[in-house]
């Protein structure tokens, strides 16, 4: 037997080893530091339906505390969610044409959307929030705001590696301020 043929287990071995120290676990051992803001801008009417949505998306960020901690300021935070969009509308089906099968029984659907950006580190991501159904069953902001966090939950997952090593850098500077 070659050298070489034993070494090429254990080399793969030790990359598997590495790949799996960016997978997320269940559970982070501790939840990371959310600021959640809304973007700034001149237009008062968007500006109005961002500040609509803004208390929405924060606490259904902050329900998801085993992931998400907030904090008041994108210096003390790890992520950073900022919305950039909220719309809302009903659409009368009967004015459209044709029926979707899911929603044959509606004269009319609602939606909420609710799209951000969310910044950790170098990782950068584009996130939506929806919910749309009939509009008997009312179609909300609050729903459209729990998929956005569940969104962020996602896109931490997806880049779990990422983000930790974003984290670490931020507790470094953290460390390294004066108090």
């Amino acid at each position: 037997m070659r050298p070489g043929l034993i070494l090429a287990p254990v080399a793969l071995l030790g990359l598997a080893a590495a790949a799996g120290q960016d997978e997320a676990p269940r559970r982070p051992p501790e939840p990371f530091r959310v600021f959640v803001h809304a973007t700034p801008t001149a237009d008062a009417a968007v500006q109005a339906t961002l500040d609509d949505a803004l208390p929405m998306v924060r606490e259904r960020v902050r329900r998801r505390d085993r992931w998400f901690r907030l904090v008041d300021s994108a210096e003390t935070a790890e992520i950073t969610l900022r919305i950039t969009h909220y719309r809302q509308a009903n659409l009368n089906l009967s004015v459209r044409g044709n029926l979707s099968r899911s929603m044959y029984g509606c004269w009319a659907t609602g939606y909420h959307y609710v799209d951000a950006v969310a910044l950790a580190g170098d990782e950068r991501a584009a996130l939506s929030g929806l919910d749309h159904r009939c509009v008997e069953e009312r179609p909300s902001l609050r729903s459209a705001a729990g998929h956005l966090a569940e969104e962020l939950e996602r896109f931490v997952k997806d880049n779990y590696g990422a983000v930790s090593r974003a984290r670490a850098q931020a507790k470094r500077e953290r460390g390294a301020a004066p108090r």
